[in-house]
């Protein structure tokens, strides 16, 4: 859904055929309620509400906008920095031994304005993790019902119009 408490300012820049202003995504990567990686897809620091973003190449790719499949996206965060690595192979460890999600934050902001979230921020579970020398990459979900087997019944709006908005 989008942002409809847009500033004036970034209206106006949206908006501008040509403007000065910059578009930047932040990524928070969680494990058990504490920041284990916090990155901006900028080549400097950017501080927003209080918190510090570190510059790393990263991007989201989408789903298929198609009506079957699972919702889910592919996160990709370049492995230039062995301490990336690090953190998230910690994650995983730890994760996995204690059964807890790593969970992702995402939110964009304009360079001028850090403390004025554009869009997000926008939780997801990340899963499915692989690293390589080139790449550490890894699926968000931001619905869980969708990957699970829960019994052999249908989940309809028909009979279950709760569990659909």
């Amino acid at each position: 859904m989008p942002n409809t408490q847009l500033s004036t300012h970034a209206k106006e820049a949206m908006t501008a055929p040509e403007t000065e202003e910059v578009l930047l995504n932040l990524l928070d990567v969680k494990y058990d309620g504490e920041s284990i990686l916090r990155v901006v897809d900028n080549n400097q620091e950017i501080t927003s509400n209080g918190k510090s973003y570190t510059p790393c190449s990263f991007n989201v790719i989408l789903p298929d906008q198609s009506s079957d499949g699972n919702k889910s996206c592919r996160l990709q965060i370049d492995n230039t920095d062995i301490s990336i690595y690090r953190a998230i192979k910690s994650a995983v460890i730890q994760s996995r031994n204690d059964n807890k999600d790593i969970t992702c934050t995402a939110a964009v902001i304009m360079a001028s304005e850090p403390d004025n979230y554009i869009e997000g921020p926008l939780t997801f579970i990340l899963r499915n993790i692989n690293a390589d020398v080139n790449s550490i990459t890894g699926e968000l979900y931001d619905s869980y019902m969708h990957d699970k087997k829960f019994t052999t019944l249908t989940y309809n709006p028909n009979d279950f119009p709760g569990m659909f908005f």
